[in-house]
């Protein structure tokens, strides 16, 4: 059986090592680039060595001319491109390092966290039996009961009231005469007019008998506003009998512990959120640079392109075709040398163009990896799959499987589909009498609403710890009367 954060976490440093792997190749497929322009240049000054041998002083000095200007443009290109590719690589070690000291404390702190958890999930028996007995527990639980109760008849009663203010208000509110004189607040300390006005204003009411429809027009629109006001009032109190039901809880599983476990619990998972957004800040700068360094690496750059075009011109004029024909139809001893350099040059060049070109096939492959990967952390974590209560049935999500995924032999959602299947809830320990519903629970154990020692929401029953909860066990009974 695997602990949900256990398996997170052998998927994230799944997906850094491939990370490191993705970001060696990167710098295999920068040397072989680098080393193929330089065969490049090498092969520039062969040929300016076959030129002053083969051609007359005029000829050899222009051809050689033309040959250096491309060599230069194309080192000047090509230095800028390196000092360019060095501040990359630099800032991408710096991320790297600060994200590898934040996945180190994120650990540490998460190891701290499970030990607290683990040890509030001990005690939650001997809390159970202390507040069993407790009278002021279940007075205060049957208050908060109660008060639940009233806030959900209450918000019933509300959204009724506007129901009905809804569909009986069509009448009144599609006849224009009468929807001109309220406007106007005809029949209201507000209304203004006088003169002619105030006379057609008052003889148009008499007509569509103003005045009785606008008081029952008036009490149409009130009503919801008061009901309203009500339901947010019983939802504050409800609230307030919550959090302080919450407190016995808390204040129980304190004492049992000897020191306030909740607090500890919340406050590390703080450090951990606020540590998470750091790392998915540092992520993203790291994906923008490690796809920078994948263009560098596989020569798509523009001052590599650039460099490329200066050089393949120059090695493809015509003057230079004519020389390497002449040499190899009247071959010398003395340019035997320099055309024999040209061709292992030649061949040189094309061993590690091949080379390259399958580097770059596999740091496709690295790159749709590596997206399958963050594909199913983002899952993960989007499913609290790993917290505190996780578990998988499936032992092979952390070996074989994950294996197959890093090699690319499944896909992410295969993955994730057998995660799914594995995945349950662990039952906590204890009657469900403490924290009820989850209420003052950390939000780490299933707890749900805002931080600090006064948070509640939650809840657990059924198979183990809930996202969500409801006041009140099956929803609320009672009515309200105001």
């Amino acid at each position: 059986m695997l602990t949900g954060r256990e398996t997170l976490g052998t998927i994230e440093q799944s997906l850094a090592d491939l990370r490191r792997e993705e970001a060696e190749l990167s710098k295999r497929i920068e040397r072989s680039t680098r080393a193929l322009t330089d065969l490049q240049e090498r092969q520039s000054e062969a040929y300016r060595d076959l030129a002053r041998f083969r051609l007359d002083t005029d000829s050899a000095g222009t051809l050689n001319t033309r040959l250096d200007s491309a060599a230069r443009e194309a080192r000047r290109l090509l230095d800028k491109r390196s000092a360019d590719y060095k501040v990359l690589s630099d800032r991408l070690r710096q991320c790297e390092s600060e994200r590898g000291q934040l996945q180190k404390k994120r650990s540490e702190l998460d190891a701290s966290r499970d030990a607290a958890e683990n040890q509030m999930d001990d005690l939650m028996e001997a809390v159970d039996a202390r507040l069993e007995d407790d009278s002021r527990f279940q007075a205060q639980r049957e208050r908060t009961e109660a008060a639940q109760a009233t806030a959900a008849a209450a918000a019933s009663k509300a959204a009724t009231a506007e129901q009905d203010r809804t569909e009986k208000g069509k009448a009144y509110e599609a006849d224009p005469l009468f929807i001109y004189l309220w406007k106007r607040g005809f029949g209201t300390p507000d209304y203004k007019r006088r003169g002619l006005v105030r006379s057609l204003d008052t003889w148009v009411a008499g007509l569509i008998r103003y005045h009785d429809a606008r008081a029952n027009y008036a009490m149409l629109t009130s009503i919801p506003e008061r009901m309203a006001r009500h339901a947010d009032r019983c939802a504050e109190i409800a609230r307030e009998e919550q959090e302080k039901l919450a407190e016995f809880s808390r204040n129980a599983m304190t004492d049992a512990a000897g020191t306030d476990l909740v607090a500890a619990i919340e406050d590390l998972s703080v450090e951990i959120e606020t540590i998470d957004e750091d790392l998915d800040k540092l992520d993203r700068q790291i994906e923008t640079l490690s796809g920078a360094l994948a263009e560098f690496s596989s020569g798509e750059d523009a001052d590599f392109l650039k460099a490329e075009e200066h050089l393949a011109v120059s090695l493809q004029s015509d003057d230079l075709n004519d020389l390497w024909r002449t040499a190899m139809d009247t071959p010398s001893p003395e340019d035997e040398k320099i055309v024999q350099r040209i061709e292992d040059l030649k061949e040189r060049i094309e061993q590690i163009s091949r080379e390259i070109r399958q580097d770059r096939e596999l740091q496709r492959d690295f790159g749709r990896r590596r997206a399958e990967l963050t594909d199913v952390i983002k899952r993960f974590r989007s499913r609290g799959y790993g917290s505190w209560d996780s578990t998988f049935s499936d032992d092979r999500l952390t070996t074989v499987l994950l294996g197959e995924l890093i090699k690319g032999a499944i896909t992410g959602a295969d993955y994730w589909a057998r995660a799914e299947r594995s995945h349950k809830r662990r039952k906590p320990r204890g009657r469900q009498i403490a924290f009820p519903h989850g209420s003052g629970l950390p939000r780490s154990m299933g707890g749900f609403g805002r931080r600090g020692p006064k948070g509640f929401g939650g809840g657990f029953g059924g198979g183990g710890f809930k996202k969500g909860g409801s006041f009140g066990g099956g929803g609320f009974k009672t009515g309200d009367k105001f």
